[in-house]
């Protein structure tokens, strides 16, 4: 397995080559937020069925005021969106150059944000019951194989703090053997962490820390959308990736057994009291 210093070399690595980019390119907020997401150009346009659902599960309280963590936040999308929304959020990631990209990009968007980079297993800077909301966009399975991670998670959560995930789902056995071989064709790093994928079992690790736990599934055949990887630009592609999103919808709610077969998820949960 690897350690927690490789895993934060390969992203030091990965989010430095952003840090000299202008700010106009850096700035994020909701509109630039929902630009993205229905640009084919631009890589969020592959999850926007899942990350609207996100925004939803997000947005179902009122974020104004709310104490938030952006756990495993990468570059902070989403945690920066929330601080536009008036939130008081807290960045979290165990590299440093995420942590320096995601405050050069608050300063870029007119917020002002703290920043924290550690090892999700060791939360010294945050104190009991400090968070209102956590928020983990892909990050979750990357600290799951970290001893001590899941109750440092939980000690920083008041009671009935929410808890928000975005994910990649591992319920559907030949996909998981598809994403084992593309990240074998494309020489995927172990260091990326990319191990652990979250399924039933793995969420059943949450159970002694969080109650109402609610897994929301999207994407059964559009998950074929990978192949389509490169080329949303293109007419025919997003036509076909309309088509399969359009027979998913009848598809789940005519057989719910379906569900668990799908690739991405939106997990919510409560911290159960102390």
């Amino acid at each position: 397995m690897i350690t927690a210093a490789e895993e934060r070399a390969f992203y030091d690595q990965q989010y430095a080559q952003f840090l000299a980019l202008p700010d106009h390119a850096l700035r994020t907020n909701r509109q630039i937020l929902e630009r993205n997401l229905d640009d084919p150009s631009q890589p969020f346009y592959e999850r926007r069925v899942l990350y609207r659902a996100t925004i939803r599960a997000l947005e179902s309280e009122p974020l104004r005021g709310q104490k938030i963590l952006d756990y495993g936040c990468g570059p902070a999308d989403f945690g920066l969106w929330m601080a536009t929304e008036g939130a008081d959020v807290t960045l979290l990631d165990l590299s440093p150059m995420a942590i320096e990209l995601g405050l050069k990009r608050a300063e870029a968007s007119g917020v002002t944000v703290r920043g924290v980079a550690a090892d999700a297993a060791h939360l010294d800077n945050f104190a009991d019951a400090e968070f209102d909301l956590v928020f983990a966009c892909a990050a979750l399975h990357h600290t799951l194989k970290y001893p001590g991670a899941l109750n440092e998670l939980a000690r920083i959560m008041r009671p009935g703090a929410r808890l928000v995930l975005c994910e990649t789902w591992g319920g559907n056995p030949l996909l998981n053997v598809a994403r084992k071989l593309r990240a074998a064709l494309a020489r995927e790093q172990e260091e990326q962490g990319e191990d652990i994928i979250l399924d039933r079992k793995q969420l059943a690790a949450l159970q002694p820390f969080f109650e109402n736990i609610h897994v929301e599934h999207y994407n059964l055949l559009a998950m074929s959308k990978r192949l389509l990887r490169g080329r949303f630009t293109a007419s025919w592609s997003r036509a076909a990736l309309h088509a399969l999103e359009a027979v998913d919808r009848p598809l789940l709610a005519a057989v719910p057994l379906l569900k668990n077969w799908c690739g991405e998820a939106v997990i919510t949960a409560r911290r159960g009291p102390r």
